[in-house]
Order: C-alpha cells, then structure tokens, then sequence
C-alpha cells in the first residue's frame, strides 16, 4: 500500500505560523481548528495532503475575501517562501536556491518540494534558455497555490519577469508554463565591465 501523502510540520509552520502568524482572525483560526489545524497549539509532526489543502483554502477565503480563491491561494503561496525563509531548513534552501540560480533550481525542483512532504514528483522539460515546462504529480485543489511557490522560489534564485502558468491540471497533476529574464547585473559589476573596455555590444549597464 502506497504510503499516505503526507505534509511535514516545517511547512505547515512557515505558511500558518512565521507568514501568517499575526493576519490570522479569530474567524479563521475556529474555521482551521475545526478543519484539523490548530496554530495555538503544538504542531502535530505532519498533517494529510486532503487537510493542507483545505487549510490552504480556508486561509485564501479568509484573508483575501475580495479575492476569487485561486487568487488568494497564489498570494498564500508567495507568503509561503517567506515563512519558510524564517526556519532553519528554509534558511538552508533558500540561500542554496540562491546559489543555483533559476535553471538548476528547476532541476532540483523534487529535492525541493520534498523537504515538506513525502510525495511530490517533478519531470522538467527544457523549452529555451529560461523557457521550461514543469509537470508536477500532486498540487491537490489548488494548483495556484503551488504556482505561487514556484514563482517566489524563482524570484529567490535571481529570476526576473516572471510567469508561471498552468497549462494543463488533470485530476490532482498539474502543468506549468515557466519563463523569465535573468536578472541584470549589478551597478558594480558593470562598472568593473566598462573599465575593462568591453566592446562586444557596447557598455554593460544595469536594467
């Protein structure tokens, strides 16, 4: 039997407690208790896939009430990376997100997601220098929610203008559309270019 789809307590923590700790209502701490999560109390070591989900949805109704839900979730998502960069472990992913870059940040995508569960699988396929398509197993309801991670991890590791669309969700897997500009060099750097002389298409200078 398949082991139960499980997400770990560390990522529970980040989104409910170092993101969204001080936003969350009294309203929507009775709806998550009731749903299974309560933030007041020690976090249990995991919580099923099915009830991350709905706390998820619970949190985008909450407080992005002039939000359609898939709206609220990608915000909630994006919040997540900043939750996560407060915990140890986050510390440690981000600051190497940050070192890899975008494409090899991609690459590592199921290294990545499964520091906070047990289950998500990746399959990456290159479309062009920072083009790609990344199909993933489980997003559960939401796949807006996962987009929104991607999209903060992306912008962790020095991405720019960036999109990340779903292309295709069938049962609980999804597809997303990637593209980005690399981020431009530094003020710095490009003085240290002009000084050089280079000449190959003119001065270097930030965007």
């Amino acid at each position: 039997m398949a082991d139960e789809p499980l997400v770990f307590e560390q990522t529970v923590e980040a989104l409910f407690v170092r993101a969204l700790g001080r936003r969350l209502t009294p309203e929507c701490k009775s709806r998550l208790r009731q749903a299974g999560l309560d933030v007041d109390q020690k976090l249990k070591p995991a919580y099923s896939f099915t009830s991350w989900m709905t706390f998820v949805c619970i949190a985008a109704q909450e407080l992005y009430p002039g939000l359609p839900v898939e709206e609220g979730a990608f915000k909630l998502g994006e919040a997540y990376i900043d939750g996560f960069r407060e915990t140890m472990l986050g510390r440690a992913v981000l600051s190497l997100l940050r070192v890899l870059g975008p494409r090899r940040t991609l690459a590592r995508a199921t290294q990545n997601f499964r520091a906070g569960n047990n289950f998500t699988e990746c399959r990456l396929k290159e479309l062009g220098p920072t083009q790609f398509e990344l199909w993933m197993n489980d997003v559960g309801s939401s796949p807006a929610f996962t987009a929104g991670i991607i999209h903060a991890g992306l912008r962790v590791a020095g991405a720019q203008d960036i999109r990340v669309e779903p292309s295709g969700y069938a049962g609980d897997a999804c597809t997303y559309q990637l593209s980005w500009k690399e981020a431009s060099l530094s003020p710095g750097v490009a003085a240290k270019a002009d000084s050089r002389g280079d000449k190959r298409s003119g001065s270097i200078r930030p965007q």
